[in-house]
């Protein structure tokens, strides 16, 4: 197409190229940070200081994974020099990658705030809470309908991770204080846990979903390279969920 060709020679004569090989460079370092430190908080004692540090990690390394990923998102959907396939893989596999990055940087940040609330409810009722929470359930709806329209089930199935984890994220933050505080003490951590989970799902489908994409394009959209991350993470969160019930 002509205007890719345009694009294209537009980004070259800016010498964009080096900006987004060394930002793909930092998103890739910071991704696998994250994928690898993602387990072992989960594994070690709850509120010890390997659990805090190495928690730590895992949401310094998704956040700045999340947000470069937003800023490749724009390059993604505008230059065709990214995905060895047809310009509407290239937009489809641009607008998954701006709402996966979204939506590990704002379930990371909800996960951090509860950690810090706990069951403070009055706390969370902050407005860039509110809107990160509704851009996300925005763009999730696009993508949803993006995978309808082309009848893609892996647009549709990353779109019901923040189908999933929004409605609940509102109805904790929205929850008027009770009688007695103490019937809600667990449940910032259920929040807490299924936030971090639900970004680690996110990491793994888009590390699985464009590695395929770059290495082997028709396998960009398999179904399988989504599923597996999402079963075994939601998995996971029940088993976690029973352990630590929300209720006292």
């Amino acid at each position: 197409m002509v205007s890719d060709s345009l694009t294209s020679y537009f980004y070259k004569g800016l010498g964009v190229d080096w900006l987004i090989t060394g930002l793909l460079f930092i998103h890739v370092t910071t991704g696998s940070v994250a994928l690898i430190s993602f387990w072992i908080p989960l594994m070690v004692a709850k509120g010890k200081r390997a659990h805090r540090v190495t928690g730590r990690v895992f949401a310094i390394s998704m956040i700045i994974s999340g947000l470069l990923a937003m800023i490749l998102a724009s390059f993604h959907l505008t230059s065709p020099a990214w995905v060895s396939g047809s310009a509407e893989t290239r937009l489809q596999l641009g607008w998954m990658m701006l709402y996966l990055g979204l939506l590990s940087v704002v379930l990371v940040l909800f996960g951090l705030k509860t950690v810090r609330n706990k069951g403070r409810h009055h706390l969370y009722r902050t407005t860039w809470i509110l809107l990160l929470h509704t851009a996300l359930a925005c763009l999730a709806l696009w993508v949803f309908w993006l995978g309808w329209v082309h009848r893609e089930l892996l647009l549709i199935g990353v779109s019901f991770i923040a189908f999933l984890m929004v409605p609940g994220n509102f109805r904790f933050i929205l929850r008027e204080p009770v009688a007695a505080p103490g019937k809600l003490r667990r449940e910032w951590l259920y929040q807490h846990f299924s936030s971090m989970i639900g970004a680690g799902i996110a990491g793994y489908s888009a590390f699985l979903s464009f590695g395929a994409a770059m290495y082997m394009p028709t396998q960009a959209f398999n179904p399988y390279l989504w599923t597996i991350p999402t079963i075994l993470g939601v998995s996971f969160m029940l088993w976690l969920a029973k352990r630590q019930p929300r209720y006292d």
